[in-house]
């Protein structure tokens, strides 16, 4: 009963957002969108496709970015007057958002957009302003990072998900003896090395997270920290990312994976419709690293969406698309395409591998990066840093330790965050 309840309220706001929708019909113009990153190109033309059987007349043009130079051209382009009329942000999860809020270049959406879909989830949170108003569309996903697995392999040389942190070590021990990579990793960006960082952090230093948490205030500099990355580093000496991993590219890593090279990928859930793309017949599944003491944990954030600019030229068509892009509707094929968990019973997956990450875990875990974002101080900020640095972390130009006091060094302290 539970079930044909949820599926009859997710029809019934469907229903009710394209009827209305569908009364703005004549809607017409060009709207150009911005999405900052190729991992979500197939995602985004999925909507559009949805957006344009509504209005047929709306002629849209996507520019596909890249995440490493997304703000400068995005930046460039708010400087020309040359601004797209949607564009992705990462919310409050940076500082660009806010400065862009307050530059007057956003949109307000408050009243503007049906956001009831995300009612009773935490979605709202990475797009609210501390007055309430809302700039930017959130997305129904709880991006996260997982373990994604080879499940024939693991059957034919006896392998099974650990329990513990040392069990995974275990694992990776045994595996570097045989012919496979333990993990596909490419450190291409800084990106792909948050992704594998923040699951080892969090089997290693669970409590550190869990103190931000708690307080609003960890150390980013904190031993626990360098722990991690040392561990992370450790792995590449032992060789579980394979020979030359430092010259592998994100895509080749997802590849590896795909292919049945490695026996192993850890990076973001939107990364299942790329593996399934790239070898429909790969049978494989995901979990999490475990901490030592059994927990389970799952780093995971709520993504941000599309912002509308205050400049653009066809306000009523881009306003449209935001509210289909939140909608029931809009987010299915969102997430259908990435593959990617939902924060709401009105989206629901018919992927078992995201079925896989919605249930292996015991506890949600805060982001490093989003930690950073929160505790950035009034100058240059920490995540603008972490992006141009993670990478030297990598080469060895620069030590773990030398890294995070550089970050520490931007963020607020523990008095002015706590007062004490």
């Amino acid at each position: 009963m539970k079930k044909l309840l949820t599926l009859f309220l997710a029809a019934a706001l469907a229903f009710t957002v394209t009827a209305a929708l569908a009364d703005d019909a004549q809607i017409g113009g060009k709207l150009v969108i911005w999405e900052h990153s190729a991992s979500f190109e197939d995602a985004l033309k999925s909507v559009v496709e949805g957006f344009q059987e509504l209005y047929p007349d709306v002629e849209i043009e996507i520019s596909i970015k890249t995440s490493d130079q997304y703000y400068n051209l995005l930046q460039t382009a708010m400087q020309a007057g040359e601004c797209p009329d949607l564009f992705w942000t990462n919310g409050l999860a940076t500082t660009n958002y806010k400065a862009y809020v307050d530059q007057g270049l956003l949109m307000e959406l408050t009243d503007d957009v049906d956001f009831s879909l995300y009612d009773g989830t935490s979605a709202m949170n990475i797009v609210t302003m501390e007055d309430g108003s809302v700039f930017s569309t959130p997305t129904a996903e709880t991006g996260g990072r997982a373990v994604f697995y080879n499940k024939d392999l693991f059957a034919e040389n006896g392998w099974t998900i650990p329990a513990t942190f040392s069990e995974f070590e275990a694992l990776l021990a045994q595996i570097v003896q045989t012919d496979y990579i333990p993990i596909a990793f490419g450190p291409g960006s800084s990106w792909e090395v948050l992704f594998l960082y923040e699951p080892i952090q969090a089997a290693i230093a669970l409590d550190w997270i869990q103190e931000y948490e708690q307080t609003g205030y960890a150390d980013v500099n904190d031993e626990r920290v360098i722990k991690a990355y040392d561990k992370l580093l450790e792995w590449g000496e032992k060789g579980y990312y394979g020979r030359n991993y430092v010259g592998t590219t994100n895509d080749g890593a997802v590849l590896s994976f795909s292919m049945g090279q490695a026996a192993m990928y850890i990076g973001g859930t939107w990364t299942i419709a790329t593996i399934e793309e790239n070898n429909p017949d790969l049978s494989f599944g995901a979990f999490q690293i475990p901490c030592e003491d059994g927990q389970v944990p799952f780093v995971s954030t709520n993504s941000c969406g599309f912002a509308v600019s205050s400049n653009t030229d066809n306000a009523a068509a881009a306003l449209a698309f935001a509210n289909y892009f939140a909608s029931v509707e809009g987010q299915s094929r969102w997430l259908g395409a990435l593959g990617s968990v939902s924060c709401t019973p009105l989206v629901v997956s018919d992927s078992d591998v995201v079925n896989d990450v919605a249930s292996t875990f015991t506890v949600q875990a805060e982001s490093y990066y989003n930690i950073l974002g929160f505790l950035a101080g009034s100058g240059d900020s920490p995540c603008n840093v972490w992006e141009e640095d993670q990478l030297k972390v990598i080469s060895g130009s620069m030590t773990p330790k030398d890294f995070v006091d550089e970050l520490a060094a931007l963020c607020l302290t523990r008095e002015e965050v706590l007062g004490k």
